[in-house]
């Protein structure tokens, strides 16, 4: 059985309260219900040399705890000279390897995201993280016998566009952003609304009521791509703005989390309570935004053919 195509969820970050949990820049948070798509890397820049085909030096490759949760909040996937997933899956995996970000961009068996292991790899001398894709690719083809290909399908999504009552935000000023003099998070709190760091860069993130995407100097096209996370399909920027923008959007998600652990539209569920907007009118009022609705949005997708349950030995 395979996955239904824009099902996935998200690997947290505890920021050390409860109802609190942070996902950076390329990740968004849905529940562990769905399908895990931990992508902390970014794609293998295209502009590299080809000759840069690093593997792995070594890769050590354990069962996950069996229900996929950890004691405590994950570490960094990421470190100079380290790689390390403490729980992951093939599927996930994947989304390392690919450059992929949401859930309807990667087809696989439903036991491929499902099944948890827990990697521990040596980074090779001269690579860095823009290589780490490439290596995760290998790491699956060697360890695990992947097998995939790709093919373009034709999904219903939506088009970012300037709203008719004009654009709120303005191009990016200032100093570029210090991440290195973020303090607690780059996240504090007035009137129970979130205050980011202006350090911060960017944030994309859930709490018991509400929802925000904090955004500096970030381009329409990277806004598209968290929207698509939030509504669960394919964004296309349409807005025709270049440059990059400061922007908070705060907004209820679309989704909601109901008592048998399924994810369903709020529309769907009229006892929810709204204490803030839904993101397709917060975008809107904030922002100067739309979001709107089309047909056919081609996506290139990862299908998964086959992979071993079991990698070969250390």
């Amino acid at each position: 059985m395979r996955k239904q195509i824009g099902k996935h969820a998200s690997r947290g970050a505890g920021v050390g309260f409860a109802c609190l949990a942070l996902l950076m820049a390329t990740a968004s948070l849905l529940s562990g219900q769905d399908k895990p798509a931990a992508n902390l890397a970014q794609p293998v820049d295209s502009s590299q040399p080809a000759q840069r085909d690093y593997r792995f030096e070594v890769a050590s490759i354990r069962p996950g705890p069996p229900d996929g949760r950890l004691s405590g909040a994950p570490g960094p996937a990421y470190t100079p000279g380290r790689f390390r997933e403490e729980v992951t899956t093939i599927d996930g995996l994947a989304f390392i390897a690919f450059g992929k970000k949401q859930g309807f961009e990667i087809e696989s068996p439903e036991w491929m995201y499902k099944i948890h292991f827990t990697v521990n790899a040596t980074i090779p001398e001269g690579a860095t993280k823009a290589d780490l894709p490439v290596m995760v690719q290998h790491l699956l083809e060697d360890r695990f016998g992947l097998k995939y290909h790709h093919v373009t399908r034709q999904m219903a999504g939506y088009e970012l566009v300037v709203a008719k009552s004009g654009l709120k935000i303005a191009t990016s000023s200032g100093p570029a952003p210090d991440p290195t003099a973020v303090k607690d998070h780059g996240v504090s709190f007035k009137d129970g609304l979130p205050q980011f760091d202006k350090n911060l860069g960017n944030m994309n993130m859930c709490a018991m009521d509400y929802c925000a995407l904090h955004g500096h100097n970030r381009g329409m096209q990277d806004l598209a791509a968290d929207l698509a996370g939030r509504l669960r399909a394919p964004v296309t920027d349409a807005t025709g703005l270049e440059g990059g923008y400061d922007y908070t959007v705060i907004f209820t998600d679309e989704f909601v989390m109901t008592l048998s652990g399924v994810l369903a539209p709020v529309a769907d569920t009229p006892d929810a309570p709204l204490a803030h907007p839904l993101l397709h009118e917060a975008l809107k009022e904030q922002l100067g935004l739309e979001v709107r609705p089309v047909k056919k949005v081609p996506v290139d997708v990862v299908v998964i053919d086959s992979a071993n349950k079991v990698p070969t030995e250390n």
